[in-house]
């Protein structure tokens, strides 16, 4: 029998403190507008603790982690600003009729959605409120919590961090990470949007996400197929590779035409990039993408060592190409619109299939901690975009989760590819380890 997750409060929870006067309004920079108003959500699991104040304590450092990063307690207003009026965010908590061990025994990904305050099933969405949070308690003392963030108000890097200071103050009863509100005041908001960003999210599509591990020994057998790449783009390559070959498949099946091309699009945190860098806890969006081009009209055999070289060039040249542009003080703003209409322009073309890579490598994920120790694991659910490829690091932090978002007729395809299964396992079920 499946495990229940049963809802026994629905609260609003606001900031400890009020935002300051002049600080009622924190305006949306360009970065912010070109992003889609969707809610990545992410669950840690921990395991039981004997304190019973942990609870109540979540609660009220979440309460006072609002106050200083005072955007998420208020209202996204459209595509200009926020409204910093202490709103407060919907706080859920709920139950769960078995043991963590039980739930990360099967590793049921479909179960992950009662987890998180907030799926792509929701209806009547409230688009202006920027985070949701559920906290489920298991029979055994254990608990998820479960997250959502508005992609509107902040890219992947802004969510950690307003986690990571959530779990500082919850564990030592101190903050540690300052938000600074920068970004837009170098990267502006304009009045009117008008380009397409290429950025498609096809609800209606049934889409089916599943798990694979990559262990530390399999990357290292993987890079050595692969010269000079990292294990993010070792990784990476492989998965292209594969769900290229798997949606040639199924669409052969289904007496589709064949994709011509393929373009592998990756997320980049560009705080780090800029010169001088911006600093971690740069409150906002500010992450940008490069693409990497594949040809598939000759029907050669694909190597791996070239979707490297393909992603590697992809990255060198959108660091020391667009990377300065953006930084140039008259015509960084027309930068950023122009490489965003490149990017749309090129993820319409027909016969081209695009699959987005987004990681979350190196974010120190697993040493968020509560009070409750570090996470026994860290999930997400299912999200709407077709092709999303997500990873993370595996708990050890040396292996990588890849979490595939593919139709349902590719899925079938790629998890029986036989290269793919050489380097890791699929785990849409079994123990997590």
């Amino acid at each position: 029998m499946a495990p229940k997750v049963e809802i026994t409060s629905i609260h609003v929870l606001k900031p400890s403190s009020p935002a300051p006067g002049h600080l009622k309004t924190h305006d949306l920079s360009l970065l912010d507008q070109l992003s889609p108003s969707i809610y990545p959500p992410i669950i840690f699991f921990y395991e039981a603790k004997s304190d019973s104040n942990l609870p109540p304590r979540l609660k009220s450092s979440l309460s006072r982690v609002l106050s200083s990063f005072y955007p998420y307690a208020g209202r996204i207003n459209g595509d200009v600003l926020i409204d910093c009026n202490d709103a407060g965010i919907p706080y859920s908590e709920a139950i769960v009729d078995c043991s963590l061990s039980e739930v990360l025994k099967e590793c049921d990904l479909s179960l992950m959605k009662q987890f998180v305050p907030l799926t792509e099933e929701s209806v009547n969405l409230d688009h202006t409120i920027p985070l949701l949070v559920q906290v489920s308690l298991f029979k055994c003392g254990g608990i998820a919590i479960g997250a959502c963030s508005s992609h509107k108000i902040g890219d992947a890097s802004n969510f950690f961090m307003f986690i990571r200071e959530w779990a500082n103050i919850s564990l030592t009863d101190n903050n540690v990470l300052i938000p600074e509100f920068t970004i837009s005041s170098l990267f502006p908001r304009i009045g009117f949007l008008n380009i397409n960003t290429g950025i498609d999210i096809p609800l209606n599509n049934k889409l089916i996400r599943k798990r694979f591990v990559f262990s530390a020994s399999s990357i290292s057998l993987l890079k050595g197929q692969t010269a000079s790449s990292s294990r993010v783009q070792a990784v990476s390559a492989l998965v292209w590779k594969c769900a290229m070959n798997a949606v040639n498949k199924a669409y052969l099946g289904l007496n589709k035409p064949e994709i011509t091309s393929s373009i592998a699009m990756t997320l980049v945190n560009m705080r780090g990039r800029l010169n001088p860098p911006l600093t971690e806890t740069s409150f906002g969006n500010f992450v940008g993408s490069f693409l990497a081009e594949k040809n598939l009209e000759d029907n050669k055999e694909i190597e791996l060592c070239d979707l490297v070289a393909q992603l590697r060039h992809g990255f060198e040249e959108f660091c020391d190409g667009y990377m300065k542009q953006v930084q140039d003080s008259k015509d960084g703003v027309l930068a950023i619109l122009n490489y965003s209409k490149k990017i749309g322009e090129m993820l319409q073309r027909n016969g081209t299939e695009v699959f987005t890579f987004s990681s979350w490598c190196g974010f120190p994920l697993y040493k968020i901690d509560f009070g409750w120790g570090k996470p026994r694991w860290i999930s997400v659910t299912n999200t709407p975009f077709k092709n999303g490829i997500m990873m993370m690091d595996t708990k050890e932090g040396n292996g990588i989760e890849v979490w595939a978002n593919l139709e349902e007729d590719v899925m079938v395809m790629f998890e029986q590819d036989h290269e793919l299964l050489a380097y890791c396992s699929p785990s849409s079920g079994g123990d997590v380890r």
